[in-house]
């Protein structure tokens, strides 16, 4: 076709045009609120259009065409048969178009009332092939109806059964409308009170009724004056006498009275038990937990309630008639004049505040206070002050504070951690290589071990880092908490002769599931710190104990359930309470710069807190100090801990290593090669995906990353479980949340090993994995005669590549 052909130029113009006016179409409808959808009249409805508007709910276009989704599956259930029912009736009976109310489930589940104009679509042939929807969300408009159903209701009940006489009169006062507590008092029936046209006022007894009409006129001049309440002698029908208090308000845009009438001929009784009432209020002040106290304008005491006694332990007489700011924490004394002054100058104005008040102890108390001014009330004429002890309140708010500071730096720790233990998996992964092929009599080879034992300390640092981070709890098994930390004291024994170790355990100790190395070095942290805290040598005192934890307890404030207490106690130096409240810190230390970093209880914070626990300190300087440990227990069975010496075995089995560091894929590569192991690798989760589903019977293990961009660990994981569910995996990682690790663990994953590790210590994991399964046997036409590496880059290329 000739392109400079005319008529050519002008039919490719139309359809540009025709494609952009649909373009602007489809983007108009985006725009708007109505969702269009188009389904197959076939089984399920399937969806072969829907507009991207469809977002409103959460859901893509591409959720219902790809088939994730279906409009049936995002429809109310109870609503399904009815919707199929109305589409055969509207079928059978030839109405092309109908509507359908029903309810559909966004993607957060909540439910969504839609308005469906439903089309059916027919062929040449006249048969009905798909349905076209315009689907409206209307749930706003029908929360909206039903609020205004539910008020008018509401006002109706309530006007009805109201305690109080209330009616509606016109302009001219005649009753319009009254409930029935307006019979009661009245004796007279509704249909008499507004069937004879009578006026609320021809109840009132003559010297009122003019006074009454006056007020109403009034009202009518000045519809916005507020309400005025009137005690007046009512006349019921009967001839009874009432006093009563009468208010009347304007209906606003109307010429209408709302009038509400309530009996006080009971006032006089009232006023007794008054009297009687005041007698209890002394009484309860006496025994009230709050304080309730009133000063004058110079805040001088000129009442203190007898419960001051029991919280502060001052008698009244102990404060009444000096000044309340000789009690109050010098810190705070300018505050709290700036605040009296205020409450003085701005009358029935009350201010609330905070503030430390001395006991008669002498010690500190927070005190929560209301000050009211009545020092224009003639029966107070003083400022009133309700006040309650806040103290222990105070205490749990700095506890949140020091954990939410404690979780920011964690995260940030964490991170670092994560970081640093990927360069060193590098580092140790060489050295590991190096010294394979290094006698132990080469010159280098000291060197090399030197390294790794630099290597081996900065994962130490990284350890402490994870551990206050609370990402370091990978393997937890039930444990005799007894048999651990004697172990752990016993050690710590061997090399501090100087100091005396008392040990107290639980004989039948509850069961905990803890990982074994983080509560060793918890505890290890604990009793070094208490050794440094005893240069001169002294006691350390360690005990076990079953604790039950009631809901009326506040042990430590834990939540109700069973605990296994563990307390260390030294007889050292102690601490004041400045530096108590700093300890858990992180890089917060006493000790010189060249002794500690200050992440040693740092860590053992957050390695007690990610198991569900709690630590504490108690100390006082030269008294010593006692660390307070609760771990929630477990009813599982106790595994006993294998401590084989270690050993650097191989295989000949085909393993498939997947990180997103090139580093790290290519240095534990060289390593799982040296160990005789063919290798495929994966860059990332994605593409460990694909190179699994194409080679699931070549590959016996995974060395998974947990940490990845795109697709983590944990979706790699249950998407190569969903190829083959008895895939055996092994989750490698420098930093994760321990709860996101262990609910895969208990997924089923068969071992978790943490960077950077040793060749030895791989090898191992590898070996215990591989071998769990007693009927491994090596899968028919698999030669493991080659080391070979096969790359993800290109999941079809798998021919070896030798070493």
């Amino acid at each position: 076709m000739n392109g400079n052909d005319p008529a050519s130029a002008k039919t490719d113009n139309t359809m540009r045009n025709a494609v952009e006016r649909l373009h602007d179409l489809e983007a108009a409808i985006n725009r708007g609120p109505v969702i269009y959808c188009i389904w197959r009249f076939a089984e399920g409805a399937p969806v072969e259009y829907i507009s991207n508007n469809i977002v409103q709910w959460g859901y893509t276009p591409e959720d219902f065409m790809s088939g994730r989704k279906t409009w049936y599956g995002i429809t109310h259930h109870d609503d399904i048969y009815r919707l199929q029912e109305e589409i055969r009736v509207n079928l059978k009976n030839n109405i092309p178009m109908f509507e359908q109310s029903y309810r559909v489930f966004n993607s957060k589940g909540e439910i969504r009332w839609i308005q469906d104009q439903t089309v059916f679509i027919y062929d040449r042939a006249g048969l009905v092939t798909h349905l076209q929807g315009s689907i409206l969300d209307v749930s706003e408009q029908n929360q909206t109806r039903q609020i205004l159903y539910e008020t008018q209701n509401l006002y109706q009940t309530v006007f009805e059964n109201a305690g109080t006489a209330i009616g509606i009169a016109d302009q001219d006062r005649n009753i319009l409308l009254g409930n029935k507590k307006m019979e009661e008092l009245t004796g007279y029936t509704l249909a008499e009170l507004t069937g004879e046209k009578r006026q609320w006022d021809s109840f009132i007894t003559a010297p009122d009724v003019e006074m009454l009409k006056s007020q109403h006129k009034k009202r009518l001049a000045e519809p916005s004056k507020p309400p005025h309440q009137y005690d007046v002698r009512f006349i019921t029908k009967g001839g009874g006498m009432k006093d009563i208090q009468l208010t009347a308000t304007m209906i606003p845009g109307t010429q209408k009275s709302l009038v509400s009438i309530l009996d006080i001929t009971d006032r006089t009784q009232a006023e007794k038990e008054l009297r009687e009432s005041r007698e209890r209020l002394q009484e309860l002040l006496a025994r009230s937990s709050d304080i309730i106290a009133v000063v004058d304008d110079q805040g001088i005491f000129q009442y203190v309630s007898p419960s001051v006694k029991k919280i502060l332990d001052y008698d009244q007489s102990d404060l009444v008639g000096r000044s309340c700011l000789d009690f109050i924490h010098p810190d705070e004394t300018e505050t709290i004049l700036t605040e009296l002054k205020d409450l003085v100058l701005y009358q029935n104005t009350g201010i609330a505040t905070e503030f430390r008040f001395r006991t008669a102890a002498g010690d500190w108390t927070y005190l929560e206070a209301l000050g009211s001014n009545c020092l224009h009330n003639p029966a107070i004429r003083g400022i009133i002050i309700n006040a309650r002890d806040v103290t222990e309140r105070k205490r749990l708010e700095l506890q949140l504070l020091h954990s939410q500071k404690m979780e920011a730096v964690g995260r940030l720790a964490g991170g670092i951690a994560h970081d640093f233990n990927n360069i060193l998996m590098g580092i140790q992964g060489y050295i590991s290589l190096l010294l394979l092929k290094t006698d132990a009599v080469h010159t280098d080879f000291e060197k090399l071990i030197n390294v790794q034992a630099l290597v081996q300390s900065g994962a130490d640092l990284t350890g402490k880092l994870l551990g206050f981070a609370r990402g370091g709890r990978y393997e937890l098994k039930a444990t005799d908490i007894n048999t651990l930390i004697a172990r752990t004291v016993n050690l710590f024994g061997r090399t501090k002769k100087e100091i005396a170790v008392h040990q107290k355990y639980e004989k039948k100790p509850w069961t905990v599931e803890v990982d074994r190395v983080q509560i060793e070095q918890v505890i290890l942290n604990l009793l070094v710190n208490a050794g440094q805290a005893m240069p001169q040598g002294g006691d350390i005192y360690v005990e076990t104990k079953n604790v039950a934890v009631g809901r009326s307890s506040r042990a430590g404030n834990l939540e109700p359930g069973n605990y296994i207490k563990i307390s260390i106690t030294d007889t050292g130096l102690g601490m004041d309470e400045e530096t108590r409240q700093k300890i858990f810190e992180p890089f917060f230390t006493t000790k010189e710069k060249v002794r500690g970093v200050g992440l040693g209880l740092a860590s053992a914070f957050g390695i007690i807190k990610e198991h569900g626990g709690i630590i504490t300190a108690a100390s006082e300087p030269g008294k010593g100090t006692t660390f307070t440990i609760y771990l929630t227990t477990s009813d599982k069975e106790i595994s006993k801990e294998n401590y084989d010496v270690k050993a650097t075995l191989t295989g000949d089995e085909a393993i498939l290593l997947v990180d997103d560091e090139s580093s790290i894929i290519e240095v534990c590569r060289d390593i799982l090669a040296s160990l005789g192991y063919k290798i495929f690798t994966a860059g990332s989760g994605r593409e460990a995906v694909a190179l699994y589903a194409l080679n699931k019977e070549k590959i016996d293990l995974v060395l998974l990353d947990m940490i990845m961009p795109g697709l983590n660990g944990a979706e790699t994981y249950n998407q190569l479980k969903s190829i083959n569910p008895h895939v055996k995996v092994i989750l490698s990682t420098g930093y994760s949340g321990s709860e996101e690790a262990q609910k895969i663990l208990d997924r089923g994953c068969s071992g978790l090993i943490q960077k950077p590790f040793r060749i030895e210590d791989l090898s191992q994991k590898i070996r215990q994995v591989i071998d769990a399964d007693a009927e491994l046997q090596e899968k028919p036409g698999q030669n493991h005669a080659d080391s070979m590496t096969v790359s993800a880059s290109d999941p079809s290329d798998i021919s070896p590549r030798r070493q």
